[in-house]
């Protein structure tokens, strides 16, 4: 496994002595008393419709008591797909800055664990990463340790090392692969690995990267929902076990009298799986993963910060998975040596700050780079869109407030008078934010899994 040392560049060595710099100046106006833990709950393909606080059918008091404590954005947005978002979170930058390829993060890019950590945190990612390079393009992605995390457990390190992520799943610690024994549970592996972490580092500041896996497909049965037979009564287990997770994790945060100055996020990832069909305020809403539509992208995003933000608010600003980066280096007191584009969230509670310097959401999205996953198509799209209007960059127009499906595409010369404003707005910011083809496709190579055997101490 390829170093750090081997794989740093000298371009890297000075951003990461800028970001010391920033911080040292930063910390002097910056008490140690008022730096917060911080957890990122990052799920995995679950929608806003899946959420109880959002209207979601599925019990989920423990989410919900996030937004009862802290702010729930109703406007919440990641893009359609895992990795897209993922090193859009990471980076902090648009993907068509970063973007390589599918389970590729490149190494060399500047990122908020790093960041954090040279911030003098304690850091570390939980769960999914399938971020380690992808085959089909070739070079070398990034290990957890490579972009600033002091420790990981993750599920697929290495995209060819996969194995389950549920019952005896295969993980990877801090190096060394390992595949559990039948009657183990890997969220709830996951989920021990972020309490043991807690109890060992509640006495400095920490930043943990919590990735559950759930509420992915395949759908499962849980150590609670053990006969669960049909996908709607599995994935059902599976977001109360979501849920649960979450539980464990405000419990121990309580335990070591940390509640008040940890600041949590609660955000999807993408959309639920087109498999699932939830009910949001009773009107079925089929989940939209891999697509551009609302479904695909409209996303639960809740924050809890309850030493320094007001409880059970309700905002209804456009914010995206960008926003984390600058938000958290802003409440960490330590500005980010590199551009970034997203906003910083707290400002908003600046009484000088109402609302988010944002009109619209602009997304460059390329699941694959030209793959067709199971028989089904996934094109790619560069688009933007606000609470009304959407455009692509074919110029199909949709009014998703009502057509969220976007079935009915609107021309330009059946815009009313009053809408031609709104149209000319939302063109000029996507013109000023990108123009060309987006990178050529790839071909997806077959996969050749390696999966370790079991424990020896398997019973």
């Amino acid at each position: 496994m390829p170093s750090f040392a081997d794989r740093s560049t000298t371009q890297r060595k000075k951003l990461i002595t800028a970001a010391a710099t920033a911080f040292i100046v930063a910390w002097n106006i910056c008490s140690a008393d008022s730096t917060p833990n911080t957890i990122l709950i990052f799920a995995d393909d679950i929608g806003i419709e899946t959420i109880g606080a959002y209207g979601g059918e599925y019990p989920t008091p423990h989410i919900d008591s996030l937004a009862e404590n802290g702010i729930r954005f109703d406007y919440g947005y990641a893009t359609p797909v895992c990795t897209t978002s993922r090193t859009r979170l990471l980076t902090g930058t648009y993907n068509f800055k970063h973007y390589e390829a599918f389970g590729h993060l490149n190494p060399d890019y500047y990122t908020l664990p790093l960041h954090i950590k040279t911030a003098g945190y304690k850091t570390v990612v939980v769960g999914k990463w399938q971020l380690a390079g992808n085959m089909e393009i070739g070079g070398v992605g990034s290990y957890p340790s490579d972009i600033g995390y002091d420790e990981y457990l993750v599920w697929q390190l290495e995209r060819f090392l996969k194995g389950s992520r549920y019952w005896q799943p295969t993980l990877s610690e801090n190096g060394i692969a390992k595949t559990y024994c039948k009657d183990d549970f890997g969220p709830t592996i996951l989920n021990n690995y972020v309490l043991d972490f807690i109890d060992k580092y509640h006495n400095q500041p920490f930043f943990i990267h919590y990735n559950p896996v759930l509420a992915h497909y395949p759908w499962t049965t849980t150590p609670d929902s053990l006969d669960a037979k049909t996908p709607k009564e599995k994935f059902h287990g599976m977001m109360s076990y979501l849920d649960k997770m979450v539980g464990r994790v405000i419990k121990k945060l309580e335990e070591h009298n940390l509640s008040e100055n940890t600041l949590i996020w609660f955000i999807g990832d993408n959309g639920t799986h087109p498999q699932i069909t939830s009910h949001r305020h009773g009107i079925p809403i089929t989940g939209g993963k891999w697509y551009s539509r609302n479904a695909g992208t409209h996303v639960p995003f809740i924050l809890q910060w309850k030493k320094k933000l007001p409880k059970g608010v309700v905002r209804d600003d456009l914010v995206e998975v960008l926003d984390v980066f600058p938000t958290l280096a802003s409440a960490i007191g330590a500005n980010s040596p590199v551009p970034l584009d997203g906003v910083d969230l707290l400002k908003i509670f600046n009484k000088k700050k109402k609302r988010i310097p944002r009109d619209a959401i602009f997304m460059h999205y390329d699941p694959q780079w030209g793959s067709d996953y199971l028989g089904t198509a996934m094109p790619a799209a560069k688009f933007i869109f606000d609470k009304r209007w959407k455009l692509y960059s074919d110029g199909s127009l949709y009014r998703i407030d009502r057509d969220p499906l976007e079935t009915n595409p609107i021309t330009v010369s059946d815009l009313k008078r009053e809408e031609h404003g709104d149209y000319r707005k939302l063109k000029k910011q996507f013109d000023s934010m990108i123009s060309g083809p987006l990178k050529p496709p790839y071909l997806n190579k077959p996969l050749i899994e390696t999966i370790p055997p079991p424990a020896p101490n398997c019973p």
